[in-house]
């Protein structure tokens, strides 16, 4: 029952780190190896990605 709850917190980490610098695989393995605690606490105060602008094609 605790680790399937561990489990959880780590995935829920890795979805709410999909904007930011280590992306969703490496919040929830920074959750995995530390606790889901740490890794919410990084997220916190990990800035978000700004998104590529799409390049402009251009038209002949």
């Amino acid at each position: 029952m605790l680790v399937t709850l561990y489990l959880v917190l780590c995935v829920l980490s890795g979805y709410w780190g999909r904007n930011t610098f280590a992306g969703p695989v490496g919040f929830f393995f920074i959750g995995l190896v530390f606790t889901p605690l740490v890794s919410l606490l990084v997220l916190l105060l990990a800035k978000t990605r700004l998104a590529e602008p799409k390049e402009v094609e251009e038209q002949q």
